[in-house]
């Protein structure tokens, strides 16, 4: 069944109202009436987040077939958990362990297979894009010591094995970034995120690019110099990191939207990359800021999915910061951007599908036979027993359009029971995003002697000690 997505912001808007499309001829196809759908018949083989997912096609005439490639991540149970160092001011939350494997995913059958071949290396916050049928991994972060990882390691589907072609120069190391690739996957551009230090003293605008064969072949034969040789490209119009990346349908453009440029709240401006010209230009703007939200393309829509947000007091009333379960909030939504149609107008995104729990730091991926997407893991809400935001294996399915294909392309449309409101499951207390919260008493506001910071892990405290406390607090990573 072909799962199509709407064609016309006109439909957008009135996706926006949660509306049912239902056809008017016997031959419509439909689809579900939820646009965020848990999957009951699979899970991840565990819980993850802050993992990378990433569609790799199967090559015609190989062994290989079509998957999405969940690779690294955070696979604590306890996800990120709150940490109060002995001596330090700056507390935080950090994640116990990180993994290196790589899973599967099969959206024909809905199963997950493990792959024999660990990463190379542990990984998380990082970068991922396919290119020349196989997965390549860029950046991102180790622990405890949290150091940018260098290494760009290449996974093959067709011999299940992991290649390491070279180093990220250091003047290029970045985490928390955003990687896509050309039409034909002889190049793959990698853009934004945060230098070793996070912010020194902002998010990166860097853009650069390496050919794809060329360190392939040298690999193979064991000539690959230890740095890759990379090309400098055009900056973003905005440094900004906790950032995905997604290319057009013909690999002529790429898009980011939202992430933070500082150390307070994100941003709501969408930048698009031309790759002919080498130029980034305004790609709209947001109707919510987010950070760390993921990002998919299908069929001539970009859809930036959920994310979080700092609690609006974190920076704006410093002498008072919320309790821990208040310190990041979930974005409840699912954000469309029609770049196909929205050639010689100006950029619009529209609100069109709630996320009806609170859920964050998972990563997404479509389907390009049925335009549905897929996000996996991520963290939900806070646990006051462990002091965490537990990570989770469940995996939901998104659509988008919430309508029934016609073979006329005549609808009728009947209001959906659905609401705009984001409830936590697990306690029933309501987390709507908005620019001010008074959600949370007063008098539970943690004392600026233990403020704590949840963007900082323990190897980079120095450094954050070093910046205006009311800046360095709680900003969760």
């Amino acid at each position: 069944m072909k799962f199509t997505f709407v064609s016309s912001s006109s439909a957008l808007a009135a996706m926006a109202s949660s509306v049912l499309a239902v056809a008017s001829s016997n031959t419509a196809n439909v689809h579900a009436a939820s646009s965020w759908d848990l999957v009951a018949d699979a899970k991840l083989p565990k819980p993850v987040s802050d993992h990378s997912s990433t569609f790799v096609p199967g090559i015609t005439g190989s062994t290989t077939s079509d998957g999405i490639y969940i690779a690294g991540g955070c696979d604590s149970p306890n996800g990120n958990t709150f940490i109060d160092p002995d001596g330090l001011e700056l507390n935080y939350f950090l994640c116990a362990s990180i993994s290196d494997q790589l899973h599967i995913f099969d959206a024909n059958t809905m199963t997950f297979r493990t792959s024999t071949a660990r990463l190379p290396r542990a990984r998380y916050r990082h970068a991922a894009v396919a290119a020349k049928g196989k997965l390549w991994l860029l950046g991102g972060r180790t622990i405890p010591d949290d150091s940018i990882i260098s290494e760009v390691d290449v996974y093959d589907p067709a011999t299940d094995s992991w290649t390491t072609v070279g180093k990220i120069p250091d003047s290029f190391l970045t985490s928390d970034n955003g990687a896509f690739a050309n039409a034909d996957g002889s190049t793959i551009y990698v853009v934004g995120g945060y230098n070793p230090q996070y912010f020194n003293p902002d998010a990166l605008p860097t853009t650069f690019s390496f050919q794809t064969q060329a360190v392939l072949d040298q690999a193979a034969m064991g000539t690959a110099p230890e740095d890759l040789p990379v090309s400098k490209r055009a900056d973003l119009l905005q440094g900004r990191g906790d950032i995905h990346a997604v290319s057009s349908q013909d690999g002529t453009k790429a898009y980011v939207a939202g992430g933070y440029a500082g150390m307070c709240q994100p941003l709501t401006s969408a930048e698009v990359y031309d790759l002919e010209t080498d130029t980034w230009s305004n790609a709209g703007d947001l109707l919510k800021a987010r950070g760390d939200g993921a990002m998919v393309e299908a069929d001539g829509t970009i859809f930036a999915i959920g994310g979080e947000i700092n609690h609006p007091d974190q920076c704006a009333a410093p002498e008072l910061v919320p309790p821990l379960s208040h310190q990041s909030l979930a974005v409840n939504d699912v954000e469309a951007f029609e770049y196909a149609s929205s050639l010689g107008t100006d950029p619009e995104w529209v609100d069109v599908a709630n996320i009806p729990e609170f859920r964050f730091r998972f990563s997404a991926a479509s389907w390009p036979s049925t335009g549905v997407a897929y996000a996996f893991g991520g963290q939900t809400s806070f646990d006051e027993s462990c002091k965490c935001f537990p990570t989770t294996d469940e995996i939901t399915a998104i659509d988008a359009g919430i309508l029934l294909t016609v073979g006329g392309g005549v609808t009728e449309e009947i209001a959906s029971e659905t609401d705009a409101t984001i409830t936590n499951v697990e306690d029933d207390e309501v987390v709507e995003m908005k620019e001010k919260s008074d959600s949370y008493d007063d008098g539970e506001g943690i004392e600026m002697s233990s403020i704590a910071s949840t963007r900082s892990p323990a190897s980079t405290l120095s450094t954050l000690l070093a910046i205006t406390v009311w800046a360095a607090d709680m900003t969760f990573w």
